[in-house]
């Protein structure tokens, strides 16, 4: 099974996300922070799987299989935790007075975001093994995938929380949008006062960026509901769960090609970090700062190159003094050549004539040369 569109893009995505990253460093905003890590890391894990099992269902690394196949659980609810936490900041900042926020709430925001961007995905991933049968299944062309036992048990434990998370996330963009019509002449203010580092520009872009995600992300996170829930079967106790837990199944390309669940199972999930890195490349990889930045980046790798061009010292134009100029000589200078040759004279095609010779006039300790000359008819 031969997926070379998925390799390309994914490893397209992995790299788009890293340029805007320092950008995002210096800001400080944890939100999309958390949103490049998980975003990163899903494009990255997807194109070294789909190049290791190019064309193949063998298990050449199952510590690999163990660490992708729980990233895989934590993933949806990682994205949808990060744009939680961007509507969040959005609607902190929005919301507040001309008065600096504190370093203490800022350093409460900061761990409410690393508890919803990075804790609760940890969470979650811990839950699954609960309802985790065996060990993951490997497919061809995409190597590792989770094994869950669809059931009431694994709607409240795993897939309820992504979609639950995405939803509150819109009510706070939702929230953000109306704070900022009903502010918007004085917003400008607010950001400056709130010292986020913001400006209105950088705040629309975040909200639109959240109302993308969530948009792109709610459909996906609602279909893996429904499939659990169409799915479900009884759990009958842990033991039974687990008792062939080390087990690992494998699927060729011919059994699950002509499935419907191979486009639920294993395409949609693995394309979605895919489109939202390419998404948030375009509202922060394109802006002003970020073309700003990578020219820094060009100059620098340049001049580390050695391809820093020397400038070269310019050598100012000879003035050749023409017919009808004055020229002025330096102070104290000497005046050697009193008349001027009528070759010097008759450059221009022979249009004027000396009517007298150039000869200096001179002062204390100014010396003159004046030339008068007629047009000949």
């Amino acid at each position: 099974m031969h997926d070379a569109s998925l390799i390309v893009f994914t490893g397209i995505g992995a790299l788009l996300l890293l340029l805007p990253l320092p950008l995002q460093w210096r800001a400080r905003n944890s939100g999309t922070l958390l949103l490049i890590m998980w975003l990163f890391l899903g494009n990255l894990l997807v194109f070294v799987d789909c190049i290791v099992w190019w064309d193949s269902y063998s298990n050449p690394a199952p510590i690999w299989c163990d660490i992708v196949t729980k990233f895989f659980v934590g993933l949806p609810v990682g994205i949808s935790a990060s744009s939680l936490c961007i509507t969040r900041r959005l609607v902190m900042i929005a919301s507040s007075s001309t008065v600096a926020i504190s370093q203490s709430k800022k350093r409460r925001a900061l761990f409410i975001d690393l508890l919803l961007g990075l804790i609760l995905p940890m969470i979650v991933m811990t839950l699954h093994y609960i309802v985790q049968p065996h060990r993951f299944d490997i497919w061809e062309g995409y190597g590792c995938q989770t094994s869950t036992r669809y059931s009431i048990v694994s709607v409240f434990t795993v897939t309820l929380w992504s979609p639950v998370i995405t939803i509150i996330a819109a009510i706070y963009g939702i929230i953000a949008i109306r704070l900022f019509l009903s502010r918007r002449l004085q917003f400008q203010t607010i950001l400056k006062a709130s010292r986020s580092g913001l400006d209105n520009r950088h705040y629309i872009r975040l909200l639109a960026l959240a109302s993308v995600d969530i948009v792109l992300g709610l459909p996906f996170t609602l279909l893996a509901l429904v499939k659990d829930i169409q799915q479900r079967m009884t759990y009958p106790s842990w033991q039974w769960v687990h008792a062939n837990w080390s087990r690992v199944d494998v699927y060729r390309a011919d059994q699950y090609m002509s499935s419907g669940a191979f486009i639920t199972n294993l395409t949609l999930p693995r394309w979605l970090p895919v489109l939202l890195a390419i998404v948030f490349f375009l509202f922060f990889g394109v802006s002003t700062d970020a073309i700003g930045e990578y020219g820094r980046w060009l100059r620098w790798l340049r001049q580390r190159c050695g391809f820093d061009f020397v400038s070269q010292k310019q050598e100012l134009p000879k003035v050749i003094p023409k017919l009808g100029s004055t020229i002025v000589q330096p102070l104290g200078s000497d005046t050697k050549d009193e008349n001027l040759g009528e070759e010097e004279l008759l450059k221009d095609g022979g249009l004027f004539e000396p009517q007298s010779s150039m000869r200096p006039v001179v002062s204390k300790r100014v010396a003159v040369a004046v030339l008068v000359e007629r047009e000949v008819a």
